[in-house]
């Protein structure tokens, strides 16, 4: 077996944790995998590296010596990677975006154009907020565009900034000749007979769903399941299902987006970043522009395209 960094990465984790358990579930990885890489380090390393107890783990004495090794590895590997980020920035004056699913994306690209036309702009689109919150961290984009819903917030990770961009009602998206879709708004108790599409991911967007049903008496009738970056809205024009979705945004041709009222949570829009980012100064004017920007859409409607 030959050392690598990930290697590393796992014992720090493991002592930081505390518990196998604990560790296992922040790495993702199962428990008994977690244990058989660890006995294949302390044979590597020639001992035991974290002594059991009732409680967890803690490093031996000939753990704590290799935690502080790795330690200042797993520090210089980051200043490095950091270092090369940053003059890769300054030579290219690139800005490199990701975000998961957001009703603000097109604004915000706009707004980058606006404000910086010959800068390149580099997106790179994930599966789930921890994904892009992951790439933040490690350098590999320069702000994330983010959206949660405050009854259920992500965890945030440290070493990271937010700006808050605007709150926004929930939305579901039906078809345009849809009964409902002549209405201003409606309630989650009005779709109770409704076919729903449920959006597969690691956010739990599925349980989300059923959370924002029960209490309203009833299980929603998931007939669809599409990736996150589906195609959402031809299934609603085609099939009539409806789909809970996190914001408004001009719908497309055939279908309609009305706010759901009554319910006791909002969703929040917000940018995240590094503070110490080469565009880190930037990040209150983008959100800024984005709130206005949003509002002047919304005002200027229409709210459907039910043709």
């Amino acid at each position: 077996m030959q050392l690598e960094l990930h290697h590393l990465r796992t014992l720090r984790a493991v002592s930081a944790a505390g518990s196998l358990n604990r560790a296992a579930e922040q790495l993702q990885l199962p428990q008994p995998a977690l244990s058989r890489q660890l006995r294949r380090l302390e044979d590597l390393f020639g001992g035991t590296l974290f002594d059991r107890h009732p409680g967890g783990v803690r490093p031996t004495a000939l753990g704590r010596v290799v935690l502080h090794h790795a330690a200042a590895i797993l520090d210089d590997c980051a200043a490095i990677h950091d270092d090369l980020a940053r003059h890769r920035d300054r030579q290219t004056g690139t800005i490199r975006l990701g975000w998961t699913a957001s009703c603000l994306a097109d604004l915000l690209l706009e707004e980058l154009r606006r404000r910086f036309p010959g800068t390149a702009i580099e997106v790179t689109v994930g599966d789930s907020i921890r994904q892009v919150t992951d790439w933040l961290l490690t350098g590999e984009i320069d702000m994330a565009l983010v959206n949660e819903q405050t009854v259920m917030p992500g965890c945030r990770p440290g070493g990271l900034a937010v700006q808050h961009i605007i709150d926004e009602r929930p939305h579901v998206l039906l078809r345009g000749d849809h009964p409902l879709a002549r209405r201003p708004a409606v309630t989650v108790p009005e779709l109770r007979d409704e076919r729903w599409i449920a959006i597969s991911g690691s956010d739990g967007c599925i349980a989300f769903l059923h959370r924002v049903c029960r209490p309203f008496g009833f299980t929603p009738d998931i007939v669809h399941h599409l990736p996150l970056h589906g195609p959402h809205e031809d299934v609603v024009r085609l099939d009539g299902s409806v789909l809970l979705t996190q914001g408004w945004r001009p719908s497309a041709p055939g279908t309609a987006r009305r706010p759901i009222a009554g319910l006791p949570w909002v969703s929040r829009h917000c940018l995240m970043y590094r503070p110490d980012g080469l565009w880190a100064r930037e990040v209150p004017h983008f959100a800024r522009a984005l709130r206005e920007a949003h509002k002047a859409r919304i005002d200027a409607g229409p709210r459907s395209a039910s043709g």
